[in-house]
């Protein structure tokens, strides 16, 4: 119930959102505040898994205390962070890759809310969750122009891939719809960004 692609553009045919690109692309950063998954650095994939046991509402910025977005995290959900950026008080503030806001990894007087993770499965056929907001279907197995984009997919959604592709060139592995049709990024193997994680053989049955 959760696949709606919706017909809306995109940027560089992955999805829109703060990507990589977008949140690197001119300021350097320093060293509170940098760009993660680069090649030998740490995962990007982060999972929230609060000690209260709640969800949590999205920041509209790196402040606990901050506006609050109308995006909800729940226990076990899994984001792709493009930047990281150290606080006070020993808070590491993630920023979510799809660029829907903020999360923290951890708050006082709760504990830890995010850990990093790791995703072990290696890319094939099977069923997948969809991790970005908006992720981009195009057409072919290529990346594509923005024009070329036929539908997007919402974060959560459930699909099923039929067919994976290393398109060394530009550095993404990609993936073929079942349904809707049509051709997604799963990851940016430069970065280790994902727009898709492969479930585990439990949660495809």
């Amino acid at each position: 119930g959760r696949l709606a692609p919706l017909p809306e553009s995109g940027a560089l045919g992955d999805g829109g959102g703060g990507g990589y690109h977008q949140t690197f692309g001119e300021a350097r950063p320093h060293d509170s505040m940098r760009p993660t998954g680069s090649q030998g650095g740490p995962s990007p994939l982060w999972r929230y898994n609060p000690g209260d046991g709640h969800h949590i509402d999205v920041r509209a910025g790196p402040d606990i205390d901050g506006k609050r977005v109308r995006v909800k995290f729940h226990p076990g959900d899994i984001f792709c962070a493009s930047e990281e950026r150290q606080g006070p008080n020993g808070i590491l503030y993630l920023q979510l890759a799809d660029g829907r806001g903020w999360l923290f990894d951890n708050k006082p007087g709760v504990g830890v809310m995010c850990q990093r993770h790791t995703a072990n499965d290696i890319d094939s056929p099977g069923i997948y969750k969809i991790i970005h907001d908006k992720a981009a279907i195009t057409p072919t197995e290529e990346l594509g122009a923005d024009d070329e984009i036929v539908g997007k997919l919402a974060y959560g959604a459930i699909v099923k891939i039929v067919q994976v592709v290393h398109q060394n060139h530009i550095g993404r592995i990609r993936g073929r719809l079942d349904n809707p049709t049509g051709w997604i990024s799963l990851k940016d193997t430069d970065t280790g960004k994902r727009w898709a994680i492969k479930q585990p053989a439990e949660a495809r049955c």
